[in-house]
């Protein structure tokens, strides 16, 4: 090649890197794989060394790949965050300890191995004991201060005693917990939105957003892996883990110590095989020389410390032919293109199709019909297309393109400024979008119409016995028992369970009613502080806004529902039918909780610790610090600590999960 070849290769490859990590690390989208992006970094890598006179100053191999994010105040480091030098060949772990060894002649080396998790690395400054600021990697140098995300969807130690030191810092990894992210993506499956692709990216985009009303309802996790302060030093990587353990933060309870290769690649290979019974997702294994002193004598350079490595596993790729890509219509209107390819095992299922999420993710894929496109479990649990073999594109291929029209009813769609997603407005008549609602409304934790699913539904619209949730309690008994299927028993449970469902409390209704943006947890709040749903309909936006966790687009979604006369209309529907528009009034010497206390401890799915502090206090309960024998109940959750569920077993004080206090509560 020419060296004007090379300087436009060179340049080529920093941009489209620039691009990933904007994408990446800003937007929370992986465009390509880690894996690719790998490749990419190593090429750009031969490249420069092989030219350093053409190294550009901006090239990502001497920076970091995010930067501070608009909205957020950057903060410097106090010790820079450094990347970890990333390897897929088991050739290079054991050059890596052959060299670490060299650097450290004549002395006994260890090494520890941890789990890499694929998440959003943190730092969590602490002054006297009190959490003060979180911080995000960012360049290496600053990064964003995430200091009320944090807060509001992490369970960290707010106040620790018995610290070694004034001053100390925790570094770390926050990310989504498998369990976390399925119950996520099972509510936006059943309210009609398109799923997440993988809890990292939803980690990310959770920490970056500036709308705070959805920092609450995703709640991450934290696993801390350094502790760093000027006047406490640990002796080793694994006493620094025991000793974040005591101070009350969670660790990757799989560490580690290994002395030699053979022990090291032992652990590598027995994670590659039972990662997936891991709550969170990893990448990959961390090795470092354990002893601290002996890492500061092997260094570090400008962008990754020496003295530690990642060996990453190869993704589970395959590849296959685009067949078409067809435009699905969510309840709420949203359409979304699917990719549909020829059959291909991945990840233990036959996989068949993929999101392609919106129209600006189709531009960017640039996909012809025809196309060998690869594919990959995002999360290993969602399919996604992460590239496209344009070498093998076919010259009398047709590109795909974005759909102007809704594909069920015709209709023109709308795309709303500064948003992504192109809706069909046809509300009233859109088979899909009355679909996705109806089965919204049926749904178990809305008015738990059991015997409703997709074909009954298909069979009631077909028939156009039902075109709102409104009609449901309409129906009769000789209409639906002339639809094919329905027998005596199954219409008599069918018409039986409708008119069960007019007993479900106000917050479900107001949950069941699909209002955008209104999840349970929003639901909930609106019906305590409201108890009507007449109040909620005279509410002025400065009363909604009073609310804690009620952002402007909840309000405005509120505001539009109860002023469109479409929506007037079925909720006296559902009024005349004598669903619970209101919450009972209590008197508060009979509040379910009286003159009883609780104390609070673990992460919970659908409350975060303050709200369940709100609700219990506002049933008359009272929530204490600390376990004593005057505590009437613990309100244990994921993690909850073990020293409380201890001393609740030993002075035998009953245990309650998040749907018990509930329950009670009701």
């Amino acid at each position: 090649m020419e060296q004007s070849d090379i300087s436009q290769e060179i340049k080529r490859l920093v941009d489209l890197m620039h691009y990933y990590n904007e994408c990446y690390f800003q937007k929370g989208i992986a465009e390509i794989s880690d894996y690719a992006y790998d490749q990419l970094l190593e090429r750009l890598t031969q490249l420069e060394q092989a030219y350093p006179h053409l190294k550009r100053p901006d090239s990502p191999t001497e920076v970091i790949g995010d930067r501070p994010s608009k909205g957020f105040a950057v903060v410097y480091h106090q010790t820079p965050m450094l990347s970890l030098a990333k390897t897929y060949s088991e050739k290079e772990i054991e050059q890596f300890v052959v060299r670490v060894k060299k650097m450290l002649p004549n002395a006994t080396v260890d090494f520890i191995c941890e789990p890499k998790i694929d998440g959003v690395a943190l730092s969590i400054l602490y002054e006297e004991g009190d959490l003060v600021r979180a911080v995000t990697r960012g360049n290496g140098q600053k990064g964003d201060d995430v200091t009320h995300h944090v807060t509001q969807c992490l369970h960290l130690p707010q106040k620790i005693q018995g610290a070694p030191c004034s001053s100390f810092e925790v570094r770390g990894e926050a990310f989504m917990s498998k369990t976390v992210f399925k119950a996520l993506n099972s509510r936006r499956k059943a309210e009609g939105e398109p799923l997440w692709a993988n809890p990292r990216n939803l980690a990310v985009g959770t920490l970056k957003t500036l709308d705070v009303d959805l920092v609450k309802e995703r709640q991450l996790t934290f696993y801390g892996y350094s502790f760093y302060a000027s006047s406490y030093h640990c002796a080793t990587q694994e006493a620094a883990l025991v000793l974040l353990d005591r101070l009350g933060f969670s660790i990757a309870p799989t560490y580690k110590v290994c002395h030699n290769v053979m022990e090291i690649m032992t652990y590598i290979h027995y994670w590659a095989q039972h990662r997936k019974e891991l709550p969170v997702d990893i990448d990959g294994i961390v090795i470092k020389v354990n002893n601290l002193h002996q890492q500061g004598i092997v260094g570090m350079t400008s962008k990754s410390p020496r003295w530690a490595i990642a060996y990453k596993y190869q993704p589970e790729m395959a590849y296959s032919t685009l067949n078409k890509v067809s435009f699905q219509v969510g309840r709420t209107g949203a359409v979304t293109p699917v990719a549909h390819f020829s059959p291909i095992p991945l990840a233990g299922t036959m996989v068949r199709r993929a999101s392609l999420y919106n129209a600006d993710e189709l531009v960017r894929r640039d996909l012809y019909l025809g196309d060998t496109i690869f594919i990959e479990k995002g999360g290993e649990i969602i399919p996604k297309v992460v590239g496209v073999d344009r070498t093998r594109r076919n010259t009398t291929s047709k590109p795909i393109v974005f759909i102007g029209a809704c594909p069920a009813c015709g209709t023109p769609l709308h795309r709303a400024p500064g948003t992504v997603a192109y809706y069909c407005p046809n509300k009233q008549q859109c088979l899909p979008q009355l679909k996705g609602t109806l089965l919204h409304f049926s749904h178990r934790k809305a008015m738990d119409i059991g015997t409703l699913g997709p074909k009954t539904f298909d069979a009631l619209l077909e028939a156009k016995l039902v075109q709102t949730a409104a009609d449901l309690y309409r129906l009769r008994y000789e209409a639906v028992n002339s639809l094919e299927g329905f027998q005596a028993l199954s219409t008599q449970k069918l018409l039986s369970n409708i008119q069960t469902s007019k007993t479900k409390p106000f917050d479900n209704v107001l949950f069941a009613l699909g209002i955008k943006h209104i999840g349970e947890t929003v639901a909930k709040k609106l019906a305590v502080h409201f108890r009507s749903m007449e109040r909620l309909k005279r509410a002025t936006e400065a009363e909604l806004l009073q609310l804690p966790d009620i952002g402007e687009k909840i309000v405005q979604s509120i505001l539009d529902y109860f002023q469109d006369p479409y929506q007037q209309a079925i909720l006296r529907g559902l009024q005349i039918a004598g669903l619970q528009f209101a919450l009972p009034e209590t008197v508060d010497t009979f509040l379910p909780l009286s003159s009883k206390n609780f104390v609070i401890s673990g992460t919970f799915q659908k409350f975060t610790r303050e709200e369940l502090t709100k609700l219990i206090e506002q049933a008359g309960g009272r929530v204490l610090s600390a376990m004593s024998a005057k505590v009437d109940y613990l309100v244990a959750g994921i993690k909850a600590g073990p020293s409380k569920l201890a001393k609740a077993m030993q002075w035998t004080i009953p245990i309650l999960e998040e749907n018990d206090l509930i329950k009670m509560i009701q």
